[in-house]
């Protein structure tokens, strides 16, 4: 399909909804996002958070969305949870309660930060969060967590207990723990050429977002054993790399995926979404085992 060229990129993120035009004005009317002004068919529309990054709506009867999607993306599923940024909590939800959203709920995020959550009409979960400035040694230090975190989420889990999931169809804790081993190594790979070629160009395009790789890798029927080693001998040779070479944090890749513009990635962010990558999933594995009192 040749779609009209674009001022802003594609959306990374699709959210099915049953009814498109009361999910419209939830995200508009009340949420306060913005309308963008992509022109899409009367069963899809798209939507932009207060960053003004897109998303698309699509509604039950939407055929193929993919021409309408970034390359690499993800389809959320009612349930997951999509973090949003915003200038100030108390402020946004005073904004809300005039607009007649009611119901949000105090939170924290994993790394315990405060946040608020907002469940849209079809169950999605929404949490918006200010941006926290963090030191470099703060940043470091909760990337060292990651083998402990992910210890204590897994401590005194049999192998049956492996395969038990949030509901029939989502990822057991196995997959789980690959996904998490999986994407450490993925990013720490871009770190170590941020060390060694600060600027250089970078790109992983075999992997993408909607998660392809756990089946190709067999997530489902690998043991883990592996995948803990590769985690933690990875944390211990990065953190050797960033505490030992000056100004590690701030060397930097000019990351590309494919069709969009090359964006500056430091190795701070990389290790603070990589810290929060792995506090968002062993909270996810805690969740699993005590739905199933494990």
């Amino acid at each position: 399909m040749q779609q009209e060229a674009r001022a802003t990129p594609l959306p990374s993120w699709a959210l099915y909804v049953k009814d498109l035009e009361a999910s419209r004005a939830f995200y508009i009317g009340q949420l306060g996002f913005k309308k963008t002004a992509t022109v899409l068919p009367g069963t899809l529309a798209e939507v932009a958070d207060f960053d003004n990054d897109p998303m698309l709506l699509v509604g039950p009867e939407a055929g193929d969305v993919m021409p309408y999607l970034a390359s690499t993306h993800s389809i959320i599923k009612p349930g997951q949870v999509l973090t949003f940024y915003c200038q100030d909590l108390d402020t946004q939800r005073a904004t809300w309660t005039e607009r007649g959203l009611a119901d949000v709920q105090e939170a924290r995020t994993p790394l315990n930060d405060p946040a608020l959550l907002v469940l849209d009409l079809d169950g999605h979960a929404l949490l918006f969060i200010v941006p926290r400035q963090r030191s470099n040694e703060e940043i470091i230090a909760l990337y060292a967590q990651g083998s402990q975190r992910l210890r204590e989420a897994l401590a005194g889990l049999d192998e049956q207990g492996l395969e038990l999931a949030k509901a029939p169809g989502e990822w057991s804790i196995r997959q789980l723990v690959h996904h998490i081993s999986d994407g450490d190594d993925l990013w720490m790979r871009a770190v170590k050429a941020a060390l060694a070629r600060s600027g250089c160009q970078y790109n992983h395009d075999w992997y993408t977002t909607d998660n392809a790789s756990a089946e190709l890798l067999d997530y489902a029927g690998r043991a883990i054993e592996p995948a803990l080693l590769l985690y933690n001998a990875n944390h211990e040779h990065i953190l050797q790399l960033v505490r030992h070479l000056p100004d590690a944090l701030e060397r930097y890749v000019m990351f590309t995926w494919p069709g969009q513009e090359a964006r500056r990635f430091a190795v701070n962010d990389i290790l603070y979404s990589q810290a929060v990558h792995t506090a968002v999933h062993c909270k996810e594995i805690q969740e699993i085992r005590r739905l199933h009192q494990r």
